[in-house]
């Protein structure tokens, strides 16, 4: 078919155009029974039958030139075993009067489901809506879609949102909720569509993580651990052990007597670092550092370091800890650390470019060079690629500090 004729519609085009009447959710939520919406919401749009759908086809200079194709393409209108069509006849000076298709009408709901293959989904569908509570049958009707891909556990889902309307902060964790079908990979999987549930269609923001919906809706949450390394058994926060992983409520409830505190990004970088008269070395796990960090409260009272990646991403994380912890100052994130190490580079894949505004100079000195490109592309040296030499040197300088607040 010419270009031209690519234009006319085609019987592949009624289905795609039906198509999407399903993956907009029209076609489902016409079959959700009548039901109250929740104040502010209103019903949505659904697929009317019978549907009809204009059929684009040849233009005037076409019926004369390309008559073969407007022959082809009636007949494949008036084959179609789905859908019936509407005719006009145009008049033309070489052929005279010529009946064509000008619509195509899908007489019912269960026509356009058979010629989009989900016969069956809107049969399982069906059976979902049958089980669904009239006070929550709007959300089917709304996210019609949702329900057929949630599935089975659609019976589970529903109840934990009815449970969590009966009892707000709750105060147990959500493994605590004893309820047929549910359990905690669920409301992980489903976590917004309780939330829209819950909150009758306006579920509140930030809702990314398990943890952010048991904050948000008031369950328990699993305790953030911290993993710390004592740089010196004397001070160890607990004695006799050198390698703790505790949650940070019970280390930050210790009075250890530790002097310095080195954070270190990398794991295997914090199990490696150089022993240190009065010290500890925490595992800061890159961007969860700052708020862990900030739960202890005895950290404002040693001389604290962070030892990061020297890229945007390490800078961005200084950055957040010296927001809450502001005596904090940069372990081996110098510019002469980086041009030592030139050779053992590599390359930031996705840069962080806001503003750092708890930076001190030198430090953002660095971030910009590496924001502009100074040194290169996205150049970025990794903590666990430092010479350790490196580190022992940092290590020492550490030790011999005395301006940390209670020393």
């Amino acid at each position: 078919m010419s270009r031209s004729g690519a234009r006319w519609t085609r019987p592949e085009d009624v289905r795609a155009a039906l198509q999407r009447e399903w993956s907009s959710g029209r076609l489902l939520a016409a079959r959700v029974p009548a039901c109250c919406f929740p104040e502010g919401l209103r019903a949505p749009p659904t697929t009317q039958f019978p549907l009809r759908l204009p059929l684009r086809g040849p233009n005037a200079g076409e019926l004369g030139t390309r008559f073969d194709d407007v022959r082809a393409w009636v007949a494949a209108h008036e084959s179609a075993r789905h859908y019936r069509v509407d005719t006009m006849q145009r008049a033309t000076r070489s052929l005279g009067r010529q009946t064509l298709p000008v619509a195509a009408w899908v007489d019912s709901e269960d026509v356009a489901l058979d010629m989009v293959g989900r016969r069956k989904d809107a049969a399982v569908f069906d059976a979902l809506v049958a089980r669904t509570p009239e006070q929550f049958r709007w959300f089917a009707a709304v996210h019609p879609l949702t329900v057929l891909d949630v599935g089975q556990e659609w019976p589970a889902v529903l109840g934990v949102a009815e449970w969590v309307r009966h009892h707000r902060r709750p105060d147990v964790y959500v493994r605590q909720v004893d309820l047929p079908g549910v359990h905690t990979k669920v409301v992980e999987r489903h976590r917004r569509t309780i939330a829209t549930l819950v909150d009758d269609g306006r579920p509140r923001a930030g809702l990314g993580t398990l943890r952010a919906f048991e904050q948000a809706y008031g369950f328990r949450s699993r305790p953030a651990r911290v993993r710390f390394r004592a740089l010196d058994p004397a001070s160890a926060p607990v004695p006799g052990l050198v390698d703790v992983t505790l949650p940070v409520e019970e280390l930050a409830g210790l009075t250890p007597p530790v002097r310095h505190v080195v954070v270190v990004e990398n794991e295997i970088s914090m199990l490696a670092f150089p022993e240190l008269a009065g010290g500890l070395a925490i595992w800061g796990a890159g961007n969860q550092a700052p708020e862990l960090l900030a739960a202890i409260p005895w950290l404002r009272d040693v001389d604290l370091h962070y030892w990061g990646d020297v890229d945007t991403h390490g800078f961005a994380i200084l950055d957040r800890i010296r927001a809450v912890l502001p005596h904090v100052r940069s372990l081996l994130m110098d510019r002469a650390t980086l041009l030592d190490h030139q050779q053992r580079w590599s390359r930031e894949n996705e840069q962080t470019r806001r503003d750092l505004t708890h930076l001190t100079d030198a430090e953002a000195e660095v971030y910009g060079g590496l924001c502009s490109g100074a040194w290169g592309d996205q150049v970025r040296l990794e903590q666990e690629l430092v010479r350790y030499s490196a580190v022992q040197a940092a290590a020492a300088t550490v030790g011999q500090a005395t301006e940390c607040p209670r020393c």
